[in-house]
């Protein structure tokens, strides 16, 4: 059977949610807000076991404003196509394909035309290639290495020239999150976590580096204990970034020049899917709130907050119960944000997590259907 499981931690999603008009939006609502959606979303679909293991994956391509998708890569069993993201023009497509059968050893990048053309695997080497992310001076970087052991950040040319190992931290078990291109394209932003050796329960540690992607000089910009693996969402500009924990949704921002934090694993700051606005001003995030009129079940609703956490504010305010939305990415101009959400139903004669992707409309707080089953990930969201 095909179900549109998450790719990763926030990307859940939910099936055949009717686009809602939610009342309510700010007096400052811009007109570029009220404008259709451009562009177009990537987005998978992903084929289960019968242990409800992944073994394999569909990707697609959707207008974001709605509208007929286009089925770029077909299903094939035993086969996973991970972590798709649109080249800076949106002329392309690089993703991470793995056969089930290689998951720890080994798995290639791949390069592919907008209209599922032509496909060229530009990877080689006797290890897994994760997370590639095109940069805007026409490298890919990726994370280079096996899994949980030994990566480091490479770089390769958008049609396989020139592939190179960048930078290696020190500890040998520490492991990347996907990379992150500064906005001149000139660094790299990239975090490695990994765990102490002394103790019975060692500490989690999480180290920032600012990498210079001519010559893989690395300057770490900040270093935390975290307690445990959190995942970080970097600021547009470096400066900042904002963890969230799995177990206790709690959210901790961290000023990377100053190195103050705000809110920890046991603070105040709770929710999810952290996404930075692209100019940096706000933080979308997930949290979940009780249904009114009801004695069980809660809603995941969008909240937007300030970098420094105040002006926290709720967009989507009509709650339903056992829908759960996560943002994914910002708009280039901030007026809307892609979304995924789980719907879970528990009664009927089709209960289960139903899987589907939105834009959010931050000024009219319009939830309109992008795809009505699948996930999409950050990078989803291109141009053209």
């Amino acid at each position: 059977m095909i179900v549109t499981q998450p790719m990763r931690r926030w990307a859940a999603t939910s099936l055949i949610v009717a686009a809602g008009l939610f009342v309510g939006a700010s007096a400052s609502a811009t007109q570029a807000a009220l404008l259709a959606p451009v562009g177009s979303v990537l987005y998978s679909q992903t084929h289960v076991d019968t242990s409800d293991s992944p073994n394999g994956t569909t990707l697609y391509r959707a207008p974001a404003a709605g509208g007929a998708v286009t089925q770029l890569i077909p299903l094939s069993l035993g086969t996973l196509d991970l972590g798709a993201r649109w080249s800076p023009y949106g002329r392309a497509v690089v993703f991470e394909r793995v056969s089930t059968k290689q998951w720890f050893t080994q798995s290639e990048i791949y390069r592919m035309d907008r209209d599922a053309g032509r496909l060229q695997q530009i990877t080689v080497g006797s290890s897994r290639h994760q997370f590639p992310v095109w940069g805007p001076s026409n490298w890919i970087a990726y994370i280079d290495g096996g899994v949980d052991t030994n990566q480091c950040l490479a770089l390769v040319r958008p049609y396989g020239e020139d592939q190179h190992i960048l930078f290696c931290p020190g500890p040998v078990d520490a492991v990347f999150q996907a990379p992150q291109w500064s906005l001149d394209g000139t660094k790299l932003f990239v975090e490695v976590h990994y765990y102490g050796t002394e103790g019975v329960n060692p500490p989690a540690y999480s180290d920032v580096y600012s990498v210079n992607a001519a010559t893989g000089k690395a300057t770490r910009i900040s270093h935390l204990t975290t307690g445990d693996v959190a995942h970080l969402e970097i600021s547009p500009d470096g400066t900042h970034g904002v963890y969230a924990w799995d177990a206790t949704t709690a959210m901790e921002i961290v000023n990377f020049t100053t190195g103050q934090t705000l809110g920890s694993e046991f603070g105040t700051l709770y929710g999810s899917s952290p996404s930075w606005s692209h100019d940096g001003r706000e933080i979308a995030f997930a949290r979940d709130v009780a249904v009114p009129g009801t004695n069980y079940g809660t809603f995941g609703a969008v909240f937007v907050m300030y970098p420094d956490g105040s002006h926290v504010r709720q967009i989507t305010t009509h709650p339903v119960a056992f829908d759960y939305y996560y943002p994914v990415q910002w708009s280039a101009d901030d007026s809307h944000v892609l979304v995924n959400c789980t719907r879970y139903v528990t009664q009927g004669t089709h209960p289960g997590q139903y899987f589907s992707v939105h834009l959010l409309d931050m000024a009219t707080q319009a939830i309109t259907n992008v795809a009505a089953n699948g996930t999409a990930n950050e990078g989803a969201w291109g141009p053209l």
